[in-house]
């Protein structure tokens, strides 16, 4: 996610359509990735807002616009929705409130969609400096409990729960990112749902990038307390927002990994759209584990001076680019542009530009 915290919501009406074919990928014995295994669910998943939550205009979402936003996702042939789960809101005491999403959820399911909660935030009453401060110490237990009331609630019906998000970029970790706090909150986390749910898809990481240095200690960090191939190092599937540029531009995606890479306190972030590859070898060599990825983020800003940059219709060409680099990449599940909300004052919004145009076709003929 760019430097401004937001939260991603779905305007219904935007039309994409994009089918991946990916497959679920394994680590044999010998350490060799293993493509033979069953296909998992994959494609673009449009975000849906909860009921009650804030809409773009200053209104709230309704149960009626709620349910026509899950109806239009299914329409336009995606693979699912994506609902942020805010804490902060959810579960303004120890007991969680899941009615905002049960609607969301119980609709999805039965139009054959798949959903993903992107949990998220720290409630008031567990630390009041705000929602961006990363639970440590007894409050990643206290923490991880909340995320397994979700669970328990919605089991497999979810089909993957992302913890955090961009634990690794100061707005969004406000002490300061810390893999090993971080991989406090993970197996937690995995300890608390695996009592509920055990086979519930947790998805760790969540990154800022491809950040290569942060996601080796993460590793190193989850193995010293006991991460290893067998509990698939307290997490299932790996998450990352693999944004590509710098504070002024955005880079071509298929510019070459390696060529942008930048440093960070923790160590080198490549700041390519290819990178995501590079990424996801580190952690199988560290691991053990060839995983599936989810890209819960992707895309260019057209506000000059802004992260990520990149006027139309150049942005348009970098959207298609990126989308049929992902449609190659067999073990990329899911994959969100960002963003998909009709914000003028929002520079990544595509609706209305070029951009919408363009990936509308690329992705209806990958359809077709």
């Amino acid at each position: 996610m760019h430097p401004t915290p937001r939260v991603v919501w779905w305007s219904a009406a935007l039309v994409l359509i994009l089918t991946l074919v990916a497959v679920v990928v394994t680590v044999r014995h010998d350490g060799t990735e293993d493509t033979t295994a069953s296909p998992a669910a994959t494609g673009v998943f449009l975000s849906v807002v909860p009921v009650g939550g804030d809409l773009p205009d200053g209104r709230r979402q309704t149960a009626q616009s709620a349910m026509e936003a899950v109806e239009a996702a299914a329409d336009q042939g995606a693979a699912g929705i994506q609902v942020t789960a805010d804490l902060r809101w959810l579960c303004t005491t120890p007991e969680c409130d899941t009615t905002p999403l049960e609607p969301l959820v119980e609709r999805a399911g039965q139009l054959g969609l798949a959903v993903n909660l992107h949990v998220n935030s720290t409630p008031a009453w567990m630390d009041g400096r705000g929602r961006w401060f990363g639970p440590e110490g007894a409050d990643a237990r206290r923490w991880a409990d909340l995320f397994a009331q979700l669970v328990a609630r919605f089991g497999t019906d979810v089909s993957g729960y992302e913890v955090w998000n961009e634990p690794n970029h100061q707005p969004f970790w406000q002490q300061g990112p810390d893999p090993a706090a971080y991989a406090d909150l993970l197996k937690a986390v995995w300890e608390a749902v695996d009592e509920v749910e055990p086979d519930a898809q947790i998805i760790g990481g969540v990154l800022s990038n491809n950040d290569l240095g942060f996601m080796s200690r993460l590793s190193a960090a989850l193995a010293e307390r006991g991460g290893n191939a067998e509990n698939r190092f307290f997490y299932d599937q790996l998450g990352v927002h693999p944004y590509a540029g710098d504070e002024s531009r955005g880079y071509d995606p298929g510019r070459s990994a390696g060529s942008a890479d930048v440093q960070t306190p923790t160590g080198t972030k490549d700041m390519t759209f290819r990178g995501i590859q590079r990424l996801r070898a580190q952690v199988a060599e560290d691991e053990g584990i060839w995983r599936d990825v989810v890209v819960g983020e992707f895309g260019y800003s057209t506000t000059p001076g802004t992260f990520y940059f990149v006027p139309e219709p150049r942005r348009a060409e970098y959207l298609a680019e990126a989308l049929r680099l992902v449609a190659g990449w067999e073990w990329i599940t899911v994959f969100t542009v960002y963003t998909t909300l009709a914000d003028p004052d929002d520079g990544f919004s595509i609706v209305g530009t070029e951009s919408e145009g363009a990936l509308r076709e690329a992705m209806t003929g990958r359809r077709d």
